[in-house]
């Protein structure tokens, strides 16, 4: 049976109300607080049940004095038109759709909406910027019931942030994976990342590794908050961190920095790194060896996100959550629809040990 949202209850009574004559043309209508309280609802359902209303033509609301019912022609045309409820189409937009995790992400959100009959309509950014704006505005076209978004270039300002701000005014509940805009106060589901970075770097210190190396790109957000884990995580064992053993990189220069001498000269002086991700830590690796120096014996490394990648390879890797991240993100969508407020969830971090760590030392 297909997921019935609430303030479809509130369209489908109205549409009633209006059928059977309890309300006329010109009538003053419940106010918001008033349909609050009789369908114990937030305001948030309410103001989307209204819109579909106010697009349907039944309702017109006024600045400063109310809503009221639509005049007789529009009511005449409400008899003559299929009123039945439509299904639920939610819109996903990621950074790639086929590139590494987020395959096992929208799995997870598809089974969750397969079985509550509701359509997804699937969009990239191709983790641009320009890209998300494309995406966005096409969403907004399409009169969804609800929106999950991965944040393109998450660690940047939100250039886009004046359409993020339409749709909520539009009424379109959405939700961010992955990551999140500081700007905006919406929620979101993702790996703890600080505890994340502070897992990886912590296995590489109770291995007895002192001296650490850290790799990040700067634009994503998740980034930021590894390394903060990475910081945390010396700090709290009394390791003093050092400037010059973090490297940064974009994602335009990524093949030019981890294939490039200024990286192995950092790592040179270290026994272990963690890297932002497994695909990252496959690229160090080469790197690496191609050079003379081997892994584990020579450099050990981490890697995040536990894909395919560090299983073939025998990367030891903190496990991203996948699928189980993206049932959770289509179930608080589903939540927030039905007028829950909606939390933030947050996946604790777990490490899969392989093969590339040495331990070293009496640690």
């Amino acid at each position: 049976m297909a997921h019935v949202p609430k303030y479809m209850n509130i369209v489908d009574w109205t549409v009633e109300q209006i059928t059977i004559g309890v309300y006329n043309p010109k009538d003053r209508f419940l106010s918001e607080s008033e349909l609050c309280d009789r369908f114990r609802c937030s305001r948030q359902t309410v103001r989307r049940a209204l819109d579909i209303l106010e697009q349907r033509g039944l309702i017109t609301r006024v600045q400063g004095s109310g809503t009221y019912i639509s005049s007789a022609n529009s009511l005449n045309e409400l008899s003559n038109s299929d009123n039945k409820r439509s299904a639920i189409t939610v819109g996903l937009i990621s950074t790639f759709m086929d590139n590494y995790v987020f395959p096992s992400i929208i799995r997870g959100i598809e089974r969750v909406f397969t079985e509550e009959g509701i359509n997804i309509q699937l969009a990239s950014t191709n983790n641009l910027v320009s890209g998300e704006k494309k995406a966005l505005l096409m969403m907004m076209d399409r009169k969804l019931d609800g929106l999950i978004v991965e944040p393109t270039r998450s660690a940047l300002p939100c250039v886009n942030i004046d359409l993020y701000q339409k749709i909520t005014e539009m009424g379109i509940p959405f939700i961010f994976i992955d990551s999140f805009y500081p700007e905006l106060s919406i929620p979101y589901v993702a790996l703890d990342d600080v505890k994340a970075g502070y897992m990886a770097t912590e296995y590489l210190i109770k291995n007895g590794h002192r001296n650490i190396s850290g790799v990040f790109p700067h634009s994503n957000r998740q980034a930021h908050l590894r390394y903060l884990g990475y910081v945390k995580a010396l700090t709290d064992y009394g390791i003093q961190m050092y400037d010059d053993r973090v490297c940064w990189y974009s994602r335009d220069d990524m093949k030019q920095v981890l294939y490039g001498k200024p990286l192995l000269e950092r790592l040179a002086a270290s026994t272990a790194v963690l890297s932002y991700n497994d695909v990252t830590a496959m690229m160090i690796i080469d790197s690496v060896q191609r050079n003379g120096r081997k892994v584990p014996d020579d450099l050990s490394v981490v890697g995040i996100d536990n894909s395919e990648l560090a299983e073939f390879s025998k990367l030891t890797s903190v496990v991203h959550p996948g699928e189980q991240l993206g049932e959770s993100a289509a179930k608080l969508l589903l939540s927030i629809i039905n007028g829950s407020e909606g939390k933030t969830i947050l996946f604790p971090p777990r490490l899969i040990e392989r093969n590339s760590v040495r331990k070293i030392g009496d640690s």
